[in-house]
């Protein structure tokens, strides 16, 4: 599932897109028949609903927040805002032609088109079809949002990040679920969360009430220099992700411990399912 870094880099590069018009949705057969279904399956609301907010609308700016990226669209005085959310496999794709789309999973398993103003389309693609796309009026209005921790580098987000973790409803839960949630701190999946806390020394199966402050603070400043070594290596490629032009990451050449079976140190890495997700760590550098 692509993490923070990775819908950064999206936001980033579809830069392109500001300043075009949507002149015209159009959706899969996989929408429509699990539309028809009773399904929302990628688009969270009823597709007329869908593209009477998003056509002759206008991409004003890009944004993200946490793991959601979000484009603001404007005709006259009429503002939406168009959030999506990768999911395991979906990307964005900004080009002319979907054989354009080098990839053939994903130039297959297109859900969404927005034809834009200059002849180019905003593409998304979405392999097993978990991500969503959905409009809304207000930021405010999204409860997701609404519950996230200060970006990872607000001034705010150190101090609440100690304290969410230390608070009484998270005290039992081994740190490594607690760092996943969002309204601990924004963006960190699996990956990053295994890499952080073999940086950190912790680890992840260590209850969150017994890591010291101190810690803690060093945990944090682990999860921002993972995020923004994986910023500068273009993301993490493992399976699905690819950036709005195709191209993969070389952050999973950086890993010390995700999916690997030496850690740096020469150790034998063990692997254990915590929050459902499977989780790499060493038990001798990290305690």
């Amino acid at each position: 599932m692509p993490e923070l870094p990775e819908v950064e880099l999206v936001k980033r590069e579809l830069s392109t897109v500001q300043g075009l018009t949507i002149e015209r949705v159009e959706v899969s057969e996989k929408v429509t028949l699990g539309h028809n279904a009773g399904k929302l399956t990628v688009v969270k609301e009823p597709v007329d609903v869908f593209m009477k907010n998003t056509e002759n609308m206008k991409i004003i700016s890009l944004g993200r927040r946490g793991k959601y990226l979000y484009f603001i669209l404007q005709n006259g005085d009429r503002v939406k805002y168009l959030i999506g959310h990768l999911g395991m496999s979906g990307a964005f794709f900004h080009l002319d032609s979907l054989d354009d789309i080098v990839e053939y999973n994903f130039r297959k398993h297109w859900q969404v088109i927005f034809r834009l103003s200059d002849g180019s389309m905003l593409v998304y693609a979405d392999i097993r079809r978990f991500g969503e796309l959905r409009t809304i009026d207000r930021l405010s209005d999204f409860l997701p949002v609404v519950r996230m921790a200060p970006e990872y580098d607000d001034e705010a987000a150190a101090e609440h990040f100690v304290g969410a973790v230390r608070h009484p409803a998270n005290a039992g839960k081994a740190i490594k679920a607690v760092i996943m949630d969002s309204t601990v701190v924004t963006g960190a999946g699996n990956i990053y969360a295994c890499e952080s806390l073999y940086d950190a020394g912790i680890l992840p199966t260590r209850k969150a009430g017994n890591v010291s402050v101190k810690r803690l603070r060093d945990l944090f400043q682990a999860i921002v220099d993972v995020f923004e070594l994986s910023l500068s290596q273009g993301g993490s490629t493992i399976s699905d992700y690819r950036s709005s032009t195709g191209g993969s990451g070389e952050m999973q050449n950086r890993f010390k411990v995700y999916q690997r079976k030496i850690c740096p140190e020469g150790h034998d890495i063990t692997t254990k399912v915590i929050a459902g997700r499977n989780t790499f760590y060493c038990t001798k550098c990290q305690r």
